[in-house]
């Protein structure tokens, strides 16, 4: 039973309810509601277990359908609409199959036959569009992973830096509910790509978020650029390039705004870059993240949720210190680790992949390795 597709009905004829759930529940889990309100916050309970269908009247004391199903567009984008209508709201029924993206219309009152045949059709659309989003979601992280950790090794800070951003980014996400948030994690590590154009003296400066000159700032200016330029060539990554778009210089961020119709994503790295920045200049997180509540650029709900995961960190990540055998996968470094000859080997913060620890044993074997290897005691797994 809770295999099955859940089915959201909404109707203000309490009788209309108990026919769609006579003729539905032998194949699907009904959850029926009279209230439109109450059908908006159950699609809103589970974002990563939606309904695999709405299907909502068209004609409703206290909201249309049309209403409910645009809001039920942004709230469960993967769960398929469909509009239960009489003959005079035919008309109507085709304005929301614009407005709200409808996949089909119900015309009342409709006999079991078709409207069990339209609900599986409804449901198949579901499965259709999960699929293509899971795919989609899979194929491109594997390649973002093989690129961020091929770039790891070549510029260590730099793709620490984009490890935690992603992890922050990640945990929030998670904290506020957002949906889609992989393409807010993806835009934290992507985003960092335009910065291998820069030279060692500027890098600093996108660490400390301080350029020490015009000309730096110039560079950190173009980042967001840069990186979409890069990411230009990859289909299908137009939200996530948005996301970068909309990123503001941190030196400038106290005063500058960002744009009117910046993404709630795009907000929320911008919270997580300003964050890590503070932090990583050696201030306190608690302090960071009260400086973050003075500037207008953020809403009150990114920068409590980042307050949350700011002390979900520092009460659960103890440091401690491994050998070489004891290092693994998944482990997170508490501080640099050099070679015995000074090369930065992998930066404090960098998660150990499967490759990165094979780096660190050839070069130990080959080269040894200077001071102690320190982590934190959580392990961190990939979803």
């Amino acid at each position: 039973m809770m295999d099955r597709p859940r089915i959201l009905c909404l109707d203000d004829e309490s009788s209309v309810l108990d026919g769609l759930r006579r003729t539905l529940h032998s194949s699907y889990d009904v959850v029926t509601t009279t209230e439109p309100r109450e059908a908006l916050a159950l699609l809103a309970e589970k974002p990563d277990d939606p309904f695999a269908v709405i299907i909502s009247d068209m004609r409703m004391p206290s909201m249309t359908g049309i209403n409910v199903l645009e809001q039920a567009q942004q709230l469960a984008p993967d769960t398929t609409r469909v509009l239960l209508t009489g003959d005079a709201d035919v008309q109507g029924a085709i304005g929301a199959i614009n407005r709200g993206n409808v996949f089909r219309f119900i015309l009342k009152p409709c006999p079991p036959e078709p409207l069990m045949s339209a609900i599986a059709a409804a449901d198949q659309q579901h499965r259709l569009v999960r699929a293509e989003r899971e795919l989609l979601q899979d194929t491109l992280k594997g390649c973002v992973d093989a690129l961020m950790d091929t770039l790891a090794m070549a510029q260590p800070a730099l793709f620490s830096r984009a490890g935690r951003l992603r992890r922050i980014v990640q945990d929030v996400c998670a904290q506020l509910g957002m949906p889609d948030a992989w393409q807010v994690e993806m835009a934290a590590q992507l985003g960092e790509i335009g910065a291998i154009t820069l030279p060692p003296t500027a890098l600093d400066a996108l660490q400390n978020g301080t350029p020490a000159d015009a000309a730096e700032a110039e560079m950190l200016e173009a980042l967001p650029r840069l990186a979409d330029s890069v990411l230009a060539r990859i289909p299908r990554l137009d939200a996530v390039r948005e996301i970068i778009r909309q990123q503001l210089p941190t030196d400038r961020n106290p005063i500058t705004p960002m744009r009117p119709d910046a993404s709630a994503g795009a907000r929320l790295l911008q919270a997580v870059r300003e964050y890590d920045v503070l932090v990583h200049r050696g201030t306190d997180p608690n302090v960071a993240i009260r400086m973050l509540t003075f500037r207008k650029v953020h809403t009150p709900v990114v920068v409590a949720a980042l307050a949350n995961v700011a002390d979900l960190r520092q009460t659960s990540e103890t440091v401690r210190e491994v050998t070489i055998d004891e290092l693994l996968i998944g482990h997170e470094l508490a501080d640099d680790l050099h070679t015995a000859k000074g090369l930065l080997l992998v930066s404090r913060g960098q998660v150990i992949t499967e490759r990165l620890l094979v780096r660190v044993r050839n070069f130990h074997e080959s080269m040894g390795l200077q001071g102690r290897i320190l982590v934190t005691d959580e392990i961190h797994v990939d979803p």
